[in-house]
């Protein structure tokens, strides 16, 4: 296994501190008590669950990332196309396109990065063209 970019692990670190929020949020719903007491019979134990899957699965890619498996590159591409929907979203919401635009800059520049021939040929996506 080759120590993937620099930047695909940074990406790795932003996807594992958001499993870690996510984890310990998806606990939070379903009345586990993680840091403080717990409202218990909040009717969030669901969502709470699907929070906790989510989390584990950020987990899981961040070490995909690191290992530069392909399904990490993809889950990467998924969550930056949600992050141009969510800035489209943002952009309604607020009605202004600079908010938009400053919610779009990070998934625009995840998508740029991952697409760059190198990242590709990390991921084992295409060979490095000389």
């Amino acid at each position: 296994m080759l120590r993937p970019p620099v930047g695909v692990a940074l990406l790795g670190f932003v996807c594992l501190m958001a499993g870690f929020a996510f984890t310990i949020m998806g606990f939070r719903y379903m009345g586990v008590v993680v840091f403080g007491p717990g409202s218990i019979g909040s009717g969030l134990v669901f969502w709470g669950l699907l929070t906790l899957i989510a989390g584990v699965m950020f987990w899981l890619a961040a070490f995909a990332l690191w290992a530069t498996q392909p399904w990490g590159w993809l889950f990467a591409h998924f969550l930056a196309i949600f992050g141009l929907l969510n800035a489209f979203f943002v952009w309604i919401a607020n009605n202004s396109f600079t908010d938009g635009l400053a919610v779009a800059i990070f998934p625009f520049v995840v998508l740029w990065y991952l697409n760059q021939p190198d990242i590709k040929a990390a991921f084992g996506m295409e060979s490095v063209r000389p």
